[in-house]
Order: structure tokens, then C-alpha cells, then sequence
């Protein structure tokens, strides 16, 4: 009789209290989401949410496009979603309510930071899912790819590649080092430096690897500006910076910025580039394939001094 009722109880928090043995029903930032039956037209309109379908291998019917590139995908996406294979339903931080209605989804998968005004309206649409993706930390990640891969069907695929994701992770961890000290990481633009805290994707993943993340929450915010006085007051042993190719003169001027000279990084030659839209935007399992393995080819959080010169 134990037995049994440990199994009922089991059966119940896979499924959803309620719930018939068809149905899934998931939590998320409104509630709780219960489907009878598989999604068959899913729309999508964050850039973790496409990564995680893609590496399922289900399709979309819609998917949001990446900021003022109406016509694009993330580059580590494109292969999953050729141009003109998916319909694009406008702006990821200004959907085209019209669009997504006309697609006749059977459930839509919308992020906090952008979506949450819209949610009621998106909700009668088609049942909708709001999680913490823009905002999210790593953990959000990992949590929301399991919990779509329940929705779709494909928990135990779901699971295989967590398993394997585990794996590259310790890979990862294992080229991290105490000698790496205080690791801050930010994004690079023409309208200045932000940095991710402790709480973001990138931020918490370093934490999740060993280092010291300096950079705390500020205001609720989990990315924000600094000046070069307020990242020297950071005081970063390693400093990433995350920057796209168009922005080479930007960085070219931080790099030359007396401040930035005086960081414990750029004395010990510890300041590490990658691309912007590969980490702070890679937010997902594929994302983070891409993100741990520049991780391990780099060595940057070992404490070794950077391997490509920061003051080209």
C-alpha cells in the first residue's frame, strides 16, 4: 500500500494534480499551464524557447526575430531555422499580436521582461507559458528546457541532453581556477558598458563554475551600464567582454581607456573577448554548447593570462 500511494504521489507531480494521464501541466511566472495533448503549432518568442525546441527537434510555427534584424535569426540558430522555413511574427520585444493570432497556435511561449504587459492578450489567443528568460539566470535555463521538453513529449530526449550538457559542463569546470579571482563579464556597445550580475545568464553560469562574480543586482536589474570609474570599483582579477564584430573601433577605445588600464585584469592580461550575440543572447542548451566550449578552448577562467592580445 506504501508503495502504491508513493507511486499515486510521484504520478501526480509528473502530471499535475487534476490532470488526466494524457495531460501535462507545467508552472510558470502566471501559474500553472495544463495541456491535454501535445502542442502541434507552438509560438515562440524568445531566443531561449527557439534553442530549446530546436535541440528537440520540434518545429515552430512562429518565432520572434532577434531586436531591429526583422529578417534574422541568432547565427547559432539559423541552421534550425532557415530563412523563410519559419513565419516571423514580428519584433521579440514588440510581437505582432495580429500575426500570432493568425497562426492559430495551440500554445505560446512568451518571456517576463517583454511579454508580461502583453500576457492577458497573448492568454486569449492561446494558452500561454511566461517565464524568465531575458532576465533569467542559468538555472532558469535549464529548468525552462526541461519543463518544455515535458509539454512537448520529449522528456526522456530532454533528459539525454541535460545529461550530455552536464558533461561539457564539468569540462568546463574543471579549466576553472581560484587564480582567476574576481570574474566580472559584460556586454560592449556604442551606448556603453553593462555589465551581468551574479543573478543573469552569463553571470550565474560563472558562479555555477566555481569563480566569484563581483557584480550584484542593482535596482532589480540583473544587467546594467557602468561607467569606467564604477568597473574599476568592481575591481575584476579577469574581465570578459562581449562585443560584435560591427563594434571593433568601440572596443579598440575601451581598450586604449587609461581606467581600463589600470584593472587588475589588463595588468595581469586577463581581459578575455568573445561575441556578444553567441553569449549574452545564447541563452539555451545550444547556446550553451557554444558558450562552455569557447570556455575550454580559451582557458579564461583558469587565471592564465588571455591567449589573443586585449589591446589590439
Amino acid at each position: 500500500m506504501r508503495r502504491a500511494a508513493t507511486l499515486a504521489l510521484l504520478t501526480a507531480a509528473l502530471w499535475g494534480a487534476g490532470a488526466s494521464a494524457q495531460s501535462v501541466t507545467v508552472p510558470h511566472l502566471m501559474g500553472q499551464t495544463t495541456l491535454a495533448h501535445a502542442p502541434k503549432r507552438i509560438v515562440v518568442l524568445e531566443f531561449g524557447f527557439m534553442d530549446a525546441l530546436a535541440k528537440l527537434g520540434v518545429r515552430p510555427v512562429g518565432i520572434a526575430a532577434d531586436g531591429d534584424k526583422a529578417d534574422v535569426v541568432l547565427p547559432h540558430l539559423k541552421k534550425y531555422y532557415p530563412a523563410g522555413s519559419v513565419t516571423l511574427v514580428g519584433n521579440r520585444h514588440a510581437p505582432s499580436l495580429e500575426k500570432i493570432l493568425a497562426l492559430k497556435p495551440d500554445l505560446i511561449i512568451a518571456d517576463e521582461n517583454d511579454h508580461k504587459t502583453l500576457y492577458p492578450q497573448l492568454q486569449k489567443i492561446a494558452p500561454t507559458l511566461l517565464f524568465r528568460s531575458y532576465r533569467g539566470s542559468y538555472q532558469d535555463q535549464i529548468e525552462q528546457f526541461s519543463l518544455i521538453s515535458r509539454l512537448v513529449r520529449k522528456e526522456a530526449l530532454g533528459r539525454t541532453f541535460l545529461a550530455r550538457h552536464t558533461a561539457l559542463l564539468n569540462r568546463a569546470r574543471a579549466t576553472s581556477r581560484p587564480a582567476a579571482g574576481r570574474v566580472v563579464v559584460g556586454v560592449l556597445a556604442p551606448t556603453g558598458f553593462f555589465v551581468h550580475s551574479d543573478q543573469s545568464y552569463v553571470g550565474s553560469l560563472l558562479e555555477v563554475l566555481g569563480r566569484t562574480n563581483p557584480t550584484l543586482n542593482r535596482d532589480g536589474q540583473t544587467q546594467y551600464a557602468v561607467s569606467m570609474e564604477g568597473l574599476l570599483a568592481l575591481n575584476p582579477d579577469t574581465l570578459i567582454v562581449l562585443y560584435n564584430p560591427e563594434d571593433e573601433a568601440v572596443y579598440r577605445k575601451f581598450a586604449a581607456d587609461p581606467v581600463v588600464k589600470r584593472l587588475p585584469a589588463a595588468r595581469a592580461n586577463r581581459i578575455h573577448t568573445f561575441n556578444r550575440d553567441a553569449w549574452a543572447k545564447g541563452r539555451g542548451i545550444i547556446g550553451l554548447e557554444g558558450i562552455l566550449n569557447d570556455m575550454v578552448a580559451s582557458r579564461v577562467l583558469s587565471g592564465e593570462p588571455s591567449r589573443v592580445p586585449w589591446t589590439r
